[in-house]
């Protein structure tokens, strides 16, 4: 929907391409228009997102790893530091789908 006029508009899916699981409701998202219709569409650059699960910190092991994976709310697996925990919102570069930062 356009913020400004309040139309909506129907982006195909696969315009959005890898980025499509960060789609999530009030994202603002940017769409490229030719002759009124979208041709490619994009989501922010960082959006937040929650992890649902995470490897509880192993005392003892030795070494502590540099990463671990964990389960965000979108569906998507990713490296984070050893410091987040489930329940933690954390900021994600969506070029890459890297860790930026807790929020």
């Amino acid at each position: 929907m356009e913020p400004k006029t309040f139309v909506q508009l129907d982006v195909p899916k696969h315009l959005f391409g890898d980025s499509l699981a960060y789609l999530k409701d009030d994202i603002t998202v940017s769409v490229e228009l030719y002759n009124d219709r979208p041709m490619s569409a994009s989501v922010p650059k960082r959006v937040t997102c929650t992890v649902v699960e995470a490897q509880a910190a192993m005392k003892g092991m030795g070494a502590t790893p540099h990463t671990k994976k964990v389960l965000l709310d979108n569906g998507l697996r990713v490296e984070v530091p050893p410091h987040v925990v489930t329940g933690d919102k954390i900021l994600i570069d969506t070029t890459d789908s890297s860790y930026v930062s807790r929020v």
